[in-house]
């Protein structure tokens, strides 16, 4: 596990994970903490442990509370709930995310992947009205 704790701007990466996160196949707000709980040992030493340090292999147990505080924050959906629901309608207005930073919102605008989100949802939500 990480020796020193490490600095970042942690509204920001809640941000952009939630940013991120609505690209998921599911509605980010359907996800809870407890679904962490889930995840096999077998898996973690599978796939994640090659891409370790021999020496720096902790158990999924010692991951999770270390990350939990971290995942807390963005599965904590009232701060971007205008955000969630607008791409939960296939709308993808990352101002609502970002609304004090225009930079941030420029560089993002038009990512691939938010941008296609939207518009499979907005088809899904189109094919879901026809029947």
């Amino acid at each position: 596990l990480c020796k020193a704790p490490l600095s970042y701007d942690s509204e920001l990466l809640r941000k952009l994970a939630v940013l991120f996160g609505s690209t998921l196949n599911r509605d980010l707000r359907s996800y809870k903490t407890s679904r962490f709980a889930d995840i096999d040992e077998e898996a973690i030493k599978r796939l994640l442990y090659p891409l370790l340090k021999a020496g720096d292999r902790p158990t999924g147990t010692e991951m999770f509370a270390v990350a939990k505080p971290i995942l807390e924050g963005v599965l904590d959906h009232r701060r971007e709930a205008n955000f969630l629901e607008a791409m939960a309608a296939g709308k993808y207005q990352p101002e609502l995310l970002f609304p004090k930073d225009a930079d941030i919102v420029n560089r993002i605008r038009l990512h691939p992947a938010l941008l296609w989100k939207a518009e499979n949802v907005r088809q899904y939500l189109a094919k879901q009205k026809l029947s």
